[in-house]
């Protein structure tokens, strides 16, 4: 298994949602898990101050934090919250500097205020914040400079400078803090924006790769379909051995698993020319073969096109030049496949189809060896007929010379021996007469009867059973094969002597250039191998004498005699 992140792919597509990246979910989340921090958080500092607090702040801080309570555990509007969190930042900041003055924590309370302001809320939220703190520190101070209100004994004396240089420090600050909080909320929205573009495109991009992803699919299940329907047609063709009805079911099959309304079948004449329908699947090409349909040379035909680039050939109605066919007027679109064997085209797949467009380069790639098969299969079955015909007439011719060759043989021999109980004995005449308490077999070689096989029982009773009928037929056939191996070295043996007399004649005669030594050879080694009263060898041109119409010969002659 591949642990690669790239790899790892989500079970769904609502895994992940683009769209919950932005600000306003991020500050959701943030102002929730602020108020659970305080909630906690909250206890441990009441609880630490709440001995030394004022009646004031022991009346304030559990009532406050009794809000932040609700407002957290209670399920409401995110203003809510984000108001009510507020609220209670600046009242404690007021509450410090109402204690305390300039001197302790309540600017930092009001720093919290503003930086919540401008996380929290828009532009406007934050500047209202600031000139709320910044109103309300000029307000205490007022009432403290003009003596309508004191702090507590304890705290230092507070001038108006001290008051005019914490406004300051407590502007620039919050100033800073505002302008670099609304830089970080404008990269953050650009970031989130680039996030959602880019999921986007993602998405897009995804969704593409899907729709190929599909598209290839639907191809490899057409293209799986095509050659389990090209092996299922060939597995058919293959077995049968007539032409006819090889072509027959070609067409047949090819329209059954492919859809087509019509395929027919053309083989070309032996010059390559003219292309004969021999078998088509549509009522009408059926007819066509009927009438002997052929299409004769023309370079403008696509046929023809087909076989001298020996190429498939793709046309749709769409195209410029497509050529409509009178015959079939449904078509739309049409493929030409050519019939190749051992590079030699004999003949043309033509498929027709009523739907524009149906053909496609990876269609001509299975269809092509569909139409390879094809080939291949016509062209074995035309060569198992020429062999079984040349088979046949062999076996014609061998029995007739069979016949003529035992009818000399057997007048120069003995016609038959018999088997009696003085021994083997030959019949110079045959008995013809058929013995009806015999068995008579046949002696069979290459269908012709060289003779016959007779056995008498004792007994004129006994009968032949089918066992031994069939066991002397099996012996009778090896007998008529022995007869044929005897006869065949015979005839070896004659032909050999033949060849070794004329090259033993040859020899001598060659061994001189003498023209009357080679004659006088010659008529000696023929009288002598013929055993010869007289031999001659006379040569040259005979000679007409026109008056008399007789013809003399002016030769030279040699003679030669015995003794």
């Amino acid at each position: 298994m591949n642990n690669n992140p790239l790899f790892l792919q989500p079970s769904k597509q609502e895994d992940f949602d683009p769209s919950s990246l932005n600000y306003k979910g991020w500050r959701e989340n943030f102002i929730l898990t602020i108020l659970r921090i305080t909630s906690v958080l909250g206890i441990a500092v009441i609880s630490a101050s709440f001995p030394t607090a004022t009646l004031t702040d022991r009346i304030l801080f559990p009532t406050l934090y009794v809000v932040l309570l609700v407002v957290t555990i209670v399920r409401v509007k995110y203003s809510v919250r984000a108001f009510a969190l507020l609220f209670m930042v600046f009242t404690v900041g007021v509450n410090s500097i109402l204690a305390w003055g300039p001197w302790l924590d309540g600017n930092v309370f009001f720093i919290v205020f503003t930086i919540l302001s401008a996380l929290l809320f828009d532009q406007r939220v934050d500047i209202v914040a600031l000139l709320t703190s910044i109103s309300t520190f000029i307000l205490i101070a007022a009432l403290q400079q003009f003596g309508i209100y004191q702090f507590q004994s304890s705290v230092p004396v507070t001038t108006l400078i001290d008051w005019v240089s914490y406004i300051i420090n407590f502007s620039v600050v919050s100033v800073i803090l505002i302008i670099a909080i609304n830089q970080f909320k404008g990269e953050f929205a650009h970031v989130v924006q680039d996030m959602q573009n880019t999921f986007k495109t993602l998405a897009t991009e995804r969704a593409q790769l899907e729709n190929r992803v599909h598209e290839r699919t639907d191809e490899l299940e057409t293209r799986a379909r095509q050659l389990r329907s090209s092996a299922a047609i060939s597995r058919t063709i293959a077995e049968m051995q007539d032409i006819s009805e090889l072509m027959d079911a070609t067409t047949k099959l090819t329209t059954d698993n492919f859809g087509y309304y019509h395929v027919g079948l053309y083989l070309l004449d032996d010059r390559k020319k003219t292309a004969f329908l021999q078998a088509a699947s549509s009522a009408t090409g059926k007819q066509l073969v009927g009438q002997g349909f052929r299409i004769e040379p023309d370079r403008l035909n696509l046929i023809n096109q087909v076989v001298e680039n020996k190429r498939p050939y793709i046309t749709s109605d769409d195209d410029v030049n497509f050529i409509r066919d009178v015959n079939f007027a449904r078509t739309r679109s049409r493929m030409m496949l050519p019939l190749t064997v051992r590079n030699n085209v004999i003949g043309i797949l033509d498929m027709h189809s009523d739907q524009p467009r149906s053909f496609s380069t990876q269609d001509t790639e299975v269809l092509q060896t569909l139409a390879d098969l094809v080939a291949i299969s016509v062209d074995n079955v035309r060569l198992i007929n020429e062999t079984k015909n040349l088979v046949s007439q062999l076996e014609v011719n061998t029995s007739v010379q069979t016949h003529e060759t035992w009818t000399k043989f057997t007048s120069r021999h003995k016609p038959a021996y018999q088997y009696t109980p003085a021994g083997v004995r030959p019949l110079f005449v045959s008995n013809k007469q058929n013995n009806l308490d015999g068995l008579r077999v046949p002696l069979i070689l290459h269908g012709q009867t060289i003779g016959t096989i007779t056995l008498k029982r004792k007994g004129s009773a006994a009968k032949w059973s089918e066992r031994e009928r069939i066991l002397v037929e099996k012996v009778a056939n090896q007998v008529a094969l022995a007869l044929e191996n005897s006869r065949l070295v015979d005839e070896t043996q004659k032909n050999a002597l033949r060849d070794q007399v004329i090259a033993n004649i040859s020899t001598r005669v060659r061994e001189t250039l003498d023209i009357e030594s080679v004659l006088r050879t010659a008529t000696t080694e023929l009288r002598r191998v013929f055993d010869l009263k007289e031999a001659e060898i006379s040569i040259g041109a005979p000679q007409t004498d026109n008056a008399s119409g007789r013809r003399n010969t002016s030769s030279l002659r040699l003679k030669s005699d015995k003794g």
